[in-house]
């Protein structure tokens, strides 16, 4: 059996296939004694040379002079190897061809199958729709009919009202007609004021106005069939396919899961079969392999799918997608940081910080650090390199600070600052906008603020005001609002509690720092619940000094505990689920960025820790 040859062999067969005379495959191939080989017909149209009565020929490579038989050319030896040759090519082109038969039947057989396949989706789509039309039908019915009948049964109503006066009016009437027809005049006088009467009494129950019909057949049907008209496309072709895109990711859950939709050009969502849409995600910048996901989908969302998968790291990644032979667009996924992982290293540290105490990020990634020792607040730009230094020594603007320990971000994009007693809002350039509070106990007097924290629903301002073992809580204009807590072991009472953070329901957490555990309030100061306990087993904290929660993403609460020297991750209701970061020194303030990346301040070794 012939096999298939390359390309090479095969643009080497077809050379020595071809006549260097008339260029074509040879026909009837004559090898001539020098050993070239060409077509009977191209050595029969050579001219020829006379000498003695014999004819010669040029052989039309070599130039070499052969003698031609009396036969003619007909008697050269046949090239054998030639024909050997063109049949094993015949045979191979023959082959090639069976096989692209057979390749095209098989897709044939594919789009067959497809098209089946697309048709028996329209008509599902179809039924369902005529199913959900029938019971909006059933729907309409029902409320036509009701209010049909509430209309009818006002209008039977009114209708036996009317013919109860009616009834009356008519009783009235035969009282009268029977006094005039048989009493005398005298008779009649004597009973017209009783006939007065009843006439007044018998029109004072009937009033005309109410009488009137006050229902109408002024309803109508809204009919909104706009959809009806277009209820999809089908789309065809790898080239049509790639014009469709990727239109959102979200819905990231700690199980690693998200959802997924196709837009078409026309911006509808593009729905496929389950086994023409593929997926992958592969981590950015790693050179690690895709990661292999499960696609699925529900009935309730069509054209939405949803992607498992279990990636070994967090961060950037590329979402890949193909629709059959198609591949989209790529996009950008960011796998939140997962506390879940069996293995949790820093990604990186930021180093040369004097005694980091607060931590927080803005919408642009601009990370703003409060340094206790260096009495500054420094800015990271999005590459995390530092470009700004607020206060201290030789820092811009007219803000100066004295042991800055807690940051936070306004709404307005401005810089609260807790330090010495009072509260600073300063602009990202470090002038002071304002500054309230100074040393005391009274409300908007301090002693050692710490921890800030921004309601994300009303915009109020909670300060863990250490030494007064209380949280002062101010108005988004910096004005006092109420305050919470006093000193104590007790439910609602704190001992140098150090910072707060505030959860998407608006919900309080209280690092309880000396009491060694969580407080967690309504926004008003109503206790609600607490967690932890003293000790360094899993689930216990020493000296919690810092909290943040994870609101974007899976709403676990994360607590740095300076005794222990590590983070504890605990659910909204307190479950314990991980404990890491054992290596550092005295972990205080900690915050996410928009990404999901986790930064914490480590405090004694003078640098910023990114998980």
């Amino acid at each position: 059996m012939a096999t298939k040859p390359s390309s090479g062999l095969r643009l080497k067969l077809e050379e020595r296939l071809t006549c260097p005379v008339c260029l074509d495959h040879y026909t009837n191939p004559k090898t001539l004694p020098c050993l070239h080989s060409f077509c009977q017909h191209c050595l029969e149209g050579l001219p020829l040379e006379k000498k003695n009565e014999t004819y010669y020929l040029s052989c039309p490579t070599c130039r070499h002079h052969t003698e031609l038989p009396e036969e003619g050319v007909g008697a050269f030896p046949v090239a054998f190897h030639l024909n050997d040759l063109k049949e094993m090519y015949i045979e191979g082109k023959k082959e090639a061809l069976k096989k692209v038969l057979s390749a095209l039947a098989e897709r044939e057989g594919e789009i067959k199958e497809r098209g089946e396949g697309v048709l028996e989706e329209i008509h599902e789509m179809v039924e369902e729709m005529i199913a959900v039309l029938h019971q909006s039908e059933r729907k309409l019915t029902e409320q036509a009919k009701r209010v049909t009948d509430d209309k009818l049964k006002a209008l039977s109503e009114q209708m036996k009202s009317a013919e109860i006066s009616l009834s009356l009016l008519e009783d009235v009437e035969e009282y009268v007609e029977q006094i005039l027809k048989t009493g005398s005049p005298q008779e009649v006088l004597r009973s017209k004021k009783q006939m007065m009467e009843r006439m007044s009494e018998v029109s004072a129950r009937i009033n005309v106005e109410e009488l009137h019909s006050t229902e109408k057949a002024d309803f109508v049907l809204s009919k909104d069939i706009k959809s009806l008209h277009h209820i999809g496309d089908i789309i065809s072709g790898a080239t049509a396919l790639q014009q469709c895109r990727v239109k959102k990711i979200n819905d990231i859950s700690k199980s690693t899961s998200f959802s997924l939709s196709m837009e078409a050009p026309d911006s509808s969502l593009l729905s496929v079969p389950l086994s023409a849409l593929r997926c992958s995600l592969v981590p950015v910048g790693t050179g690690c392999e895709p990661i292999h996901t499960t696609v699925t989908t529900t009935s309730t969302d069509p054209g939405v799918y949803r992607i498992q998968c279990n990636p070994s790291t967090r961060g950037t990644h590329t979402v890949k997608v193909q629709v059959y032979d198609a591949h989209l667009e790529d996009t950008s996924l960011v796998i939140p940081f997962n506390p879940y992982l069996d293995n949790i290293t820093p990604l990186r540290t930021i180093i040369e910080f004097k005694h980091p105490c607060g931590v927080a990020v803005s919408d642009d990634n601009h990370v703003i650090i409060a340094e206790r020792e260096g009495n500054c607040v420094t800015i990271l730009d999005r590459a995390e390199w530092k470009v700004k230094s607020l206060g201290g020594k030789g820092g811009s603007g007219n803000a100066k600070f004295f042991s800055p320990r807690g940051v936070a971000i306004t709404p307005d994009k401005f810089i609260l600052v807790s330090d010495n007693s009072r509260i600073q809002k300063i602009s990202m350039d470090g002038y002071r906008k304002a500054s309230i509070g100074e040393k005391g106990s009274r409300p908007l007097q301090f002693n050692n603020p710490s921890g800030i924290a921004i309601s994300p629903i009303t915009g109020q301002v909670y300060i863990a005001d250490k030494g007064n073992h209380r949280i002062q809580v101010l108005n988004p204009d910096l004005t006092f609002s109420h305050s919470f807590g006093s000193e104590g072991s007790a439910f609602e009472q704190f001992q140098s509690p150090y910072d707060i953070a505030i959860d998407s329901q608006g919900l309080v957490y209280v690092a309880d720092t000396n009491n060694h555990r969580i407080q967690k309030f309504s926004p008003d100061g109503k206790f609600v619940d607490q967690f932890g306990t003293y000790g360094s087993d899993p689930g216990q904290l020493s000296c919690p000094v810092g909290i943040t929660i994870d609101t974007a993403a899976t709403g676990l609460v994360y607590v740095s505990e300076a005794g222990n020297n590590r983070i504890s991750v605990f659910t909204s209701d307190g479950l314990f689920v991980k404990i890491f970061g054992s290596y550092g020194k005295h972990p205080y303030g900690l915050t996410f960025n928009k990404d999901g990346f986790l930064y914490v301040c480590d405090h004694n070794y003078h640098r910023v820790v990114v998980y």
